[in-house]
């Protein structure tokens, strides 16, 4: 290959159900070889306590330090797994995410968990993390970090693209085949995140496999269609959002104000995957009037037959289907966007989409911590 670089990502997303690693080469080609994957899921006391911290208006700095020090170590044996499937390969540098616990664009600041210094000890890898600052700096959202990542590998010469990513949130990148046109792209709403916590607190499993239960509900057109006037669905982009709005706690504060919550749980779970779906759609119809798009959907959401099905109900007559028919597997994508940051971030160039982040331009994003 020529100019062949080695990169890592690893990545946690609102989910939180764990991290996903890969190693891979870059080429100056925009191409890209997937060297070793990983998935490491948290364990139940790891993922509480980063639930408890997300969610906690009172952190105690104690708490918070025991939990980046455990997540930490828990990114290194991430790295631990691809280490073993490509022994001796050493990359030019990890792209770290870290674990979002609050994000508030709003005030200019966001906050991912994560140790860089320790990584780089436990790893001894170079690590770049902390990349939505500088974004945040220059006026824009800090989020979604992706869309660069998308337009460089994931576009088109002959036909329109929508990327979807299906984490915790929700959110799209708009990839015109015409390059005079501007690419877009923005968090639409909730997506895993309600659904994991509903089917928690009613079935004590931590996500609905495969929408079955979901499936086995009817979707309240009334709820739903209450759930769907929350101002931030008809708010302009560049915007994001997370954990800080679209909670359990915000799901329960509907239920409540509507009237539903005597609604079969089942039920509930229906009328979350609609929500998800239809937000989703409503933002693609905006964004592809003419409907001749094709969407390629990534990210854990994808592995949600039901939700996929509805989807691609809803975005008719458009094409869906996943990003492995471009190459790239579903669970790939995020962590392959953040071994892309890192190298951006050592090239000294920008990472950022300011059509997508609001940004006043272009930024070189993160911060490099040596080995």
């Amino acid at each position: 290959m020529t100019n062949r670089k080695i990169y890592g990502g690893l990545m946690s997303g609102t989910s939180l159900d764990g991290v996903d690693g890969l190693l891979l080469s870059f080429t100056g080609d925009q191409q890209l070889q997937v060297l070793a994957r990983s998935s490491l899921a948290f364990p139940d006391e790891l993922r509480d306590r980063l639930l408890n911290l997300a969610q906690s208006e009172n952190i105690s700095f104690t708490h918070l330090a025991d939990a980046e020090q455990a997540l930490t170590r828990h990114y290194a044996l991430c790295w631990q797994e691809l280490e073993k499937q490509a022994p001796g390969i050493r990359p030019e540098a990890l792209g770290c995410h870290g674990q979002t616990l609050e994000h508030r664009p709003a005030i200019g600041y966001s906050l991912q968990l994560l140790d860089p210094s320790l990584l780089a000890e436990l790893t001894g890898c170079n690590i770049v993390c902390d990349f939505r600052r500088r974004d945040l700096a220059a006026g824009g959202q800090g989020a979604p970090l992706v869309p660069a990542f998308h337009r460089g590998f994931l576009s088109s010469a002959k036909e329109d693209r929508i990327i979807v990513n299906l984490g915790g949130i929700a959110n799209l990148t708009w990839l015109p085949c015409n390059p005079a046109q501007e690419s877009l792209g923005f968090d639409t709403g909730p997506a895993n995140l309600l659904l994991d916590a509903w089917c928690y607190k009613h079935r004590g499993t931590k996500q609905d496999e495969n929408g079955h239960w979901a499936r086995s509900g009817q979707a309240n057109q009334k709820l739903l269609d209450q759930l769907l006037k929350e101002a931030y669905f008809s708010a302009p982009y560049p915007k994001s959002t997370g954990r800080e709005m679209f909670n359990l706690a915000w799901l329960e504060r509907q239920l409540e104000e509507n009237d539903a919550k005597n609604l079969n749980a089942a039920d509930i779970q229906a009328t979350l995957v609609e929500l998800t779906a239809a937000s989703l759609c409503q933002a693609i119809q905006q964004l592809d009037p003419q409907q001749k798009a094709q969407v390629l959907i990534c990210g854990g959401g994808s592995k949600n037959t039901y939700l996929m099905e509805r989807i691609t109900g809803l975005a008719r007559p458009r094409s869906v289907t996943t990003t492995e028919s471009s190459g790239l597997p579903p669970q790939d994508v995020e962590a392959a966007a953040f071994a892309w940051l890192a190298q951006q971030h050592l090239l000294n160039k920008p990472g950022n989409l300011p059509s997508a982040t609001g940004a006043q331009g272009p930024r070189v994003l993160g911060g490099f911590y040596p080995a």
